[in-house]
């Protein structure tokens, strides 16, 4: 009997290869590492402004946020939420959201992300977005990370190397990982209050991976070929993840 993994692991490998030349599989990898290397002076996480209380955050709103900072002259309070120990994080300004319905489970969009980000290295072990399939329902869905409001991965890491992604403007939360010590602690929140987690572990380096919104231009959105996955984008900063929503 033919295993039903191994056929989809054969249709895998073999739709990848329609969609990615291998030179087109080398450019974006050469590309990523260039951004990579135009991003070495990337910035802190955490930032210090007057305390406010996450139930007032989402209480208030962005209009109430607008006044608030007119009348302090923090002209950043829009893109801060501060939790009740006081430290305050930067709202992400971007996230890449799924319609289910449209999702064909191809997993056009593991193959691009895994290439593009992990060196030309194409597994969906590697990928940012990961496919979940129920054979029985005939159901498919990508899972992407929410770009938390609190996000529970920076929180729980060890050793900081979770951090905001101010550099391209995203504000993605993204993994550092010349500091990453593979520690999982990361994946083991997220997996707390989402199923699947959305880090993953990289077992060739030794170090956690995450989605970072390609800084800017999600791979797995622009080679949808369904149009499934969307780029989502405020400049205010968007309220996405936890604890506005909770899976599992």
């Amino acid at each position: 009997m033919i295993r039903v993994d191994r056929i989809e692991e054969v249709f895998y490998e073999k739709f990848k290869g329609l969609i990615l030349t291998q030179k087109g599989i080398l450019d974006m990898a050469n590309e990523k590492d260039r951004s990579l290397d135009r991003r070495d002076s990337q910035e802190q996480v955490v930032r210090k402004t007057p305390c406010i209380s996450r139930r007032q955050f989402l209480k208030a709103g962005v209009a109430g946020f607008a006044f608030l900072a007119g009348s302090s002259g923090v002209r950043d309070m829009l893109e801060i939420v501060a939790f009740a120990e006081g430290e305050q994080l930067a709202l992400a300004k971007g996230v890449v959201l799924v319609d289910k319905k449209l999702c064909s489970g191809c997993r056009t969009c593991e193959a691009v992300c895994s290439t593009y980000n992990s060196s030309g290295r194409s597994s969906s072990a590697l990928a940012r977005v990961i496919l979940e399939k129920d054979y029985l329902k005939g159901d498919y869905e990508a899972n992407t990370c929410f770009q938390c409001v609190e996000p529970l991965c920076l929180q729980a890491c060890p050793v900081g190397a979770i951090k905001i992604d101010k550099k391209s403007g995203t504000n993605a939360r993204i993994v550092d990982e010349e500091e990453c010590i593979g520690a999982k602690d990361c994946i083991g929140a997220c997996g707390s209050v989402f199923t699947p987690p959305r880090p993953r572990f990289d077992v060739e380096r030794g170090v956690a991976i995450k989605c970072h919104l390609c800084f800017g231009d999600p791979q797995c959105v622009k080679f949808c070929p369904y149009g499934a996955l969307q780029f989502k984008w405020s400049d205010d900063g968007v309220k996405t993840g936890y604890p506005i929503i909770k899976e599992g």
